[in-house]
């Protein structure tokens, strides 16, 4: 008797990491499955929000990006995601209101500044400003790669090709994760 209650335990139990693999093996029905579970979780609508973005249905995200901001309207994160979805739909205007809210609610985070430096750079033509973001996300964190890039094509745009290089480098080891020499 023992026996057949062990076996239908390890059944049972197998069955449901069956179904649970069904649901984790899709990262959107991973955060689907997080909401239903709890539906007043602010991030898991910002990363099912993320999610539809990288996966291209723009409204699907803006629908659930609006959702995560009715729970918690000061999350940083959902405003760069809002901005990312955005520039992805050429509200130029809308992304740079959602990357300077971002901002306003955590201003030590890079990564609000180097989206807009990479959207004036490439959307707006501005290199002035978009150097100004770009130093502002260096100085933040001095460890990321694309970072250095941008600056290094601002210099070399500029004339000033040891700073485009020495950019450039750093870009490089930072990209395949090689120790910067401190200078």
């Amino acid at each position: 008797m023992k026996n057949y209650l062990a076996w239908a335990l390890l059944a049972a139990l197998a069955a449901v990491s069956f179904a649970r693999n069904e649901i984790w093996y899709d990262e959107g029905r991973t955060w689907e499955d997080i909401i239903a579970k709890s539906p007043r979780k602010a991030r898991a609508y910002n990363e099912l929000g993320l999610h539809l973005l990288n996966k291209g249905d723009h409204a699907g995200a803006l629908r659930v990006l609006a959702r995560s901001l009715e729970l918690n309207p000061y999350q940083p994160q959902i405003y760069i995601n809002l901005g990312l979805v955005f520039e992805k739909t050429n509200q130029i205007e809308k992304a740079i209101n959602a990357y300077e809210r971002a901002i306003s609610y955590q201003p030590d985070d890079p990564t609000a500044y180097y989206n807009l430096g990479v959207l004036n750079y490439t959307t707006l033509k501005n290199t002035n400003k978009a150097l100004g973001f770009l130093l502002r996300a260096r100085d933040l964190n001095p460890y990321e790669p694309d970072v250095h890039q941008y600056l290094g094509l601002i210099y070399a745009e500029r004339g000033s090709f040891d700073l485009s290089r020495r950019e450039m480098e750093l870009y490089e080891r930072l990209r395949h994760k090689t120790p910067v020499l401190q200078r």
